[in-house]
Formats: structure tokens, C-alpha cells, sequence
């Protein structure tokens, strides 16, 4: 088993950030050539086109801090950020959208999640420490979190969870 450390991660991070970022950083300079090149005074509006393509990566592609809690009891955590919306029995269905934080956090217990992204990249198979970043999200994505028998559900329909701190089921 392989250890991460959080600059490992960030490294990482990065990586696949610079690397979405190549092609509006492109436009950008494409356009000032045009606009120099070509004296074409539209150009400039392709350059604002770059700009908010990389802004849209960098809130994309953004982490936040995290504060598990602690508790004497057993829990399972949220793995990512988003909103509750589905409670069906011992099945808790999150959907994350494109502008929440990208976070994939432990959740402190091994049990059944199910995650349908079209990106989802990760950084460590079997983390072992609950809140811990092992991977990132940068779409939107549906969590599909089955909580074994036995447990009590925290989580209400409509709530907002965060990645690594909010409390879904306790034993």
C-alpha cells in the first residue's frame, strides 16, 4: 500500500488542472496573435472566451478544507459533496453539481458506494483515515451510498452534505 502525502496529492491536482487548462490559455494567446497579426479588433472577444474557460476549470477543479468530526460512535461520511436527493430504505442518493468542490473523501467505513461521473480520477485505492482526500471529481456526479443493516441514518432528504464531514449513518 502506497502513502500520500498532501503535496503528493496537490502535485497531482495540478497536473490534471494545468493539463485542462492548456487549451483556453491557447485561445487566449491565439487571439492576441490574431488581433496583432491580422489587426482584427474582434479577436479581443475570443480572449474573454479563454479567460472564463479558465475560470470555469479552476472552480472546477477546486478543493476544500476538511474538518471530519469526532465521535464515539461508529460513522460514515459523506465521500462527496452535493445534495441529498433520494432516501429510499438504507440507499442515500447524492447528486454533485459542476460548481461544488471536487473533493473524494473517506468515509471512515468500507460499505457499498456507487459513483457515476464522466471524470473521476484517483489518487489512492484503500485510503484508511476518514475525511481523507483519495481522489477528485471535477463534473457533476451521482453517489449511490448503501448503509449496511444496523445502522442508524443521520442524513435527511434536501440536506446538503459535505465531503468528509457530514455524518450520513451511525452505528
Amino acid at each position: 500500500m502506497s502513502v500520500h502525502t498532501p503535496t503528493d496529492y496537490l502535485a497531482k491536482l495540478q497536473k490534471i488542472k494545468y493539463r485542462a487548462a492548456i487549451f483556453p490559455i491557447l485561445l487566449v494567446f491565439a487571439s492576441f496573435g490574431i488581433n496583432i497579426i491580422f489587426e482584427i479588433d474582434q479577436a479581443k472577444y475570443l480572449s474573454i472566451i479563454g479567460l472564463l474557460w479558465y475560470l470555469l476549470i479552476i472552480m472546477r477543479f477546486r478543493i476544500s478544507r476538511n474538518y471530519p468530526p469526532e465521535s464515539k460512535n461508529e460513522i460514515l461520511l459523506s465521500p462527496i459533496y452535493g445534495k441529498i436527493v433520494k432516501i429510499d430504505g438504507n440507499i442515500i442518493t447524492i447528486k454533485k453539481g459542476i460548481f461544488q468542490p471536487a473533493d473524494l473523501r473517506y468515509s471512515g467505513q468500507i460499505f457499498d458506494v456507487e459513483i457515476n461521473s464522466k471524470q473521476i480520477n484517483y489518487f489512492e485505492d484503500q485510503p484508511h483515515l476518514a475525511g481523507k482526500l483519495f481522489g477528485v471529481i471535477s463534473t457533476s456526479a451521482l453517489c449511490i451510498c448503501t448503509i449496511p443493516n444496523g445502522w442508524k441514518i443521520n442524513a435527511k432528504f434536501d440536506d446538503k452534505v459535505v465531503s468528509g464531514e457530514t455524518i450520513l449513518a451511525e452505528k
